[in-house]
């Protein structure tokens, strides 16, 4: 009888914690388990599954379809491992609430006032390497060809969205700057709480996601949990930011729809969009794995949305703002809303020449 091989006693996971002191033991040991790259102090990447499909010839991934990114050759990170501000009920990833620490919280939503950054560089040099690791192992697989293969150990794309609550990070303009001075473009979702820190930004992300997940602060306080109801007027005045940042990058908003928890009322999603002004707003049904599952949590199954009942979401959407049915992604469960025919137009993005004068990833 074979036996899994327990991580949590091998050196490689006494070095882990030692860099990463801010993570608890228990929590760490999940992380692991769940082949979570740990990246300095507070990052992490992990590989998408669609990285994986990709790589051995199938499907990409919805960003494939929506806006031409290489699902084989993309990233996906965090620079806040542990830190969010939300708790959202119908949310995949760990979370807060998991106590993993007998009558203690697993990890804080906010870092403590002595908490260390790492620096952006060291970051971004450590996630191009740990992605080539996540994707080494398909090197010797028979259903990978040579060039897929040689191409996923070349990322040209970073999804910021692994876990956690990006604009936390102090450094996140630099992080930015950093992964396009190397030619790979940037894929950033936010919660919108931090307008503060997106003031500041001198860098933007190639694309800015801003999460759509309440029609309004009833729903919001319930359904998404955050530390503080103010952050629901902190949000609201990021989407009142989207249009003048519209102009200097690319401006999204994802939805997450979760049946009897945040579907209603759609006036309160189509007020936001006619506020926000984003040039794609993705209508997406939630999925229930991972976290989603947690009983606590009152979910099931059925709580997704049919590909068919998001086709309908969608166009009611499209009816009430004048935005365009543009793509699906049936597998997602998504649905692509473009602003105009210019943004139709120019959903794909031509990655090739985003970053003429980048350095090389290698």
């Amino acid at each position: 009888m074979s036996r899994t091989k327990d991580r949590s006693k091998t050196k490689n996971f006494r070095q882990l914690l030692k860099q990463a002191k801010s993570i608890p033991e228990p929590v760490l040991k999940k992380l692991v388990k769940q082949k979570y790259h740990i990246i300095g102090n507070h990052s992490a990447v992990k590989m998408c599954g669609w990285t994986g499909k990709k790589i051995k010839g199938g499907i990409a991934c919805y960003k494939n379809a929506f806006y031409g990114i290489e699902s084989h050759r993309c990233i996906q990170s965090t620079p806040v491992l542990l830190f969010c501000n939300h708790a959202c009920v119908f949310c995949w990833r760990m979370m807060p609430e998991e106590s993993l620490i007998l009558n203690k919280p697993a990890f804080s939503d906010t870092p403590a006032p002595e908490f260390e950054w790492d620096k952006s560089e060291a970051i971004v040099d450590q996630f191009i390497s740990a992605h080539r690791k996540t994707v080494s192992g398909f090197g010797g697989s028979s259903l990978v060809g040579k060039t897929l293969f040689k191409e996923a150990n070349d990322p040209k794309h970073v999804a910021l969205s692994l876990t956690g609550e990006p604009t936390m990070y102090p450094y996140l303009s630099d992080l930015l700057s950093e992964f396009h001075k190397r030619g790979i473009s940037t894929f950033l979702v936010t919660n919108g709480t931090f307008p503060e820190a997106i003031e500041k930004w001198e860098t933007l992300p190639t694309q800015l996601y801003v999460s759509l997940v309440a029609p309004n602060k009833e729903v919001y306080l319930k359904a998404i949990r955050p530390i503080s109801p103010i952050l629901w007027e902190k949000y609201m005045k990021t989407l009142a930011m989207f249009p003048e940042l519209g102009k200097k990058t690319r401006t999204v908003l994802r939805m997450t729809l979760t049946r009897n928890v945040n579907t209603a009322p759609i006036e309160g999603y189509i007020e936001q969009i006619l506020i926000a002004k984003p040039h794609y707003a993705e209508v997406k049904s939630m999925v229930f794995v991972g976290g989603s599952r947690n009983p606590s949590r009152g979910l099931s199954f059925d709580s997704m949305l049919s590909m068919d009942e998001i086709r309908e979401y969608a166009k009611k959407l499209a009816d009430a703002t004048g935005y365009l049915v543009a793509a699906e992604h049936i597998p997602s469960r998504i649905v692509l809303l473009c602003r105009d025919k210019e943004a139709v137009k120019k959903r794909l993005i031509d990655f090739k020449f985003l970053f003429p004068n980048a350095k090389t990833s290698s």
